[in-house]
């Protein structure tokens, strides 16, 4: 059984000192594997193609007006990826598309 090592950068997070004793406790309390059955190299090599496959993302065009594409914009860094997650959130929201059809 491999070993986990957790590293926990406390400078880049405002916790309590409670959440720092819990997390500083983690240490005494060995990660249960017990169900977690044992995997081959081969299946785990097949985990790890179907989970590329299923994240795997296509680019495509679109056409907006400047000011939609200035508002978006003014969201900052990653303002494409919280485009394709409202774009993600509609498919299971049929209501909103037919809003705007």
């Amino acid at each position: 059984m491999g070993m986990v090592q957790r590293i926990i950068d406390f400078d880049n997070y405002h916790l309590s000192e409670e959440s720092v004793a819990r997390l500083n406790d983690l240490d005494n309390h060995p990660i249960d594997y017990s169900d977690d059955p044992a995997q081959t190299i081969e299946e785990m090599r097949k985990g790890h193609q179907l989970a590329l496959e299923i994240r795997k993302k296509q680019m495509f065009s679109l056409r907006l007006k400047k000011s939609t594409l200035d508002w978006w914009k003014s969201l900052g860094d990653g303002y494409t990826t919280i485009m394709a997650r409202l774009l993600d959130e509609a498919t299971r929201h049929p209501e909103w598309v037919k809003k705007c059809l």
